[in-house]
């Protein structure tokens, strides 16, 4: 008897897929399509033969009263290879072609480079709740860099306490500076070696988190260089494990608003331990969020090609294709403007 239950084809796909995917990836699935089956539930769909493209339209408007479009795409994809699994196994009927009426939807022009970046509300309530309740700590003044320099986390993890200047009056504005050096010969190289070398503002408000965090929190540690890091674990200079466990770690939404938007029982999750956070579904790496940030300065900041290019090490043709959200031109202003305009916003 063939098998058409959504419940019963999402085990059945999960189990065929286990051992193909990683679990953390898996976990995510389940979760998509979890949340799919108690639609179809709701709207007293059980069979997968009486599903159509209207019923996906449906879910998609369903899906936007809940959760961001970026993340939508991502529900999109998971149910486009679940409807593949289901066509190959003969679950659905021989002229439905669920999959092909799956192509994800058309948001905002460059959507797909946005694909399980955090939410730009997510990254304000995260940096509401470390200027609340661990303000100048060492994952307070490491996030606030990441985020406001869109620095890649091999750059992070490279700074050293000299690379940091602190606010004061310069030319054009009050603010302070953060280098990033090529250092291969002591262990931190940048991607982009001598090319990527670069200093960055920091604006005022930040800049004072930075410096809380150096004269209150900061570990009076050296490397196996006799380097001085800017940002010090209990052993030193953070390794890029160290930066991707702790991305993925301030990334779930329990940690940062004490609640779960998958209705998981928090106690029991598996991802609440540190080292396990990747298993959360909403939990992401360095790199979306790197690309969460420089999505942010283009698209809310109006930030300039040429001075983003600069700032984030990124050629103007890469922020083009993959990091530009504007459909109107009109909106980019000069970099001068853009840096000395007084209004540089809370995230």
């Amino acid at each position: 008897m063939t098998i058409t239950d959504p419940h019963e084809l999402m085990e059945l796909y999960i189990k065929d897929r286990t051992g193909e995917k990683a679990k953390s990836t898996l976990y995510k699935d389940r979760d998509h399509l979890n949340q799919f089956c108690v639609w179809c539930d709701e709207q007293g769909i059980e069979s997968v033969q009486d599903i159509d493209g209207s019923h996906f339209l449906e879910y998609k408007f369903h899906l936007r009263q809940r959760i961001a479009d970026s993340t939508i795409r991502n529900h999109f994809s998971t149910l486009r290879t679940f409807f593949k699994f289901c066509k190959r196994i003969d679950a659905t009927d021989g002229n439905q072609e669920l999959h092909t009426k799956l192509e994800t939807p058309d948001f905002a022009k460059g959507d797909l480079s946005r694909d399980d970046m955090m939410d730009f509300d997510e990254v304000k309530k995260l940096l509401q709740y470390f200027g609340k309740f661990e303000y100048a700590t060492v994952k307070h003044a490491m996030f606030v860099v990441f985020w406001h320099t869109g620095c890649r986390r091999g750059a992070l993890r490279g700074l050293d306490l000299e690379d940091y200047k602190p606010v004061q009056q310069r030319e054009n504005g009050r603010y302070g500076l953060i280098r990033f050096k090529h250092r291969p010969e002591s262990g931190t190289p940048l991607k982009n070696k001598e090319n990527g070398e670069r200093e960055v503002i920091i604006w005022p408000q930040h800049g004072d988190i930075i410096e809380d965090y150096i004269e209150m929190k900061r570990r009076g540690k050296v490397d196996e260089y006799s380097r001085k890091p800017l940002f010090t674990g209990p052993n030193g200079r953070y390794s890029a494990s160290n930066i991707q466990a702790f991305i993925y770690a301030i990334s779930r939404p329990c940690y940062y608003t004490n609640e779960c938007p998958h209705n998981r029982e928090m106690d029991d999750c598996e991802a609440r331990y540190y080292e396990k956070a990747s298993k959360c579904p909403s939990s992401i790496s360095p790199h979306p969020m790197r690309r969460a940030s420089i999505t942010y300065h283009l698209e809310e900041k109006d930030w300039t090609y040429e001075a983003s290019s600069g700032r984030f090490d990124v050629s103007v043709d890469v922020l083009k294709e993959h990091y530009d959200q504007s459909t109107d031109e009109g909106r980019r202003k000069t970099r001068a403007s853009m840096f000395f305009d007084g209004d540089q916003g809370v995230i």
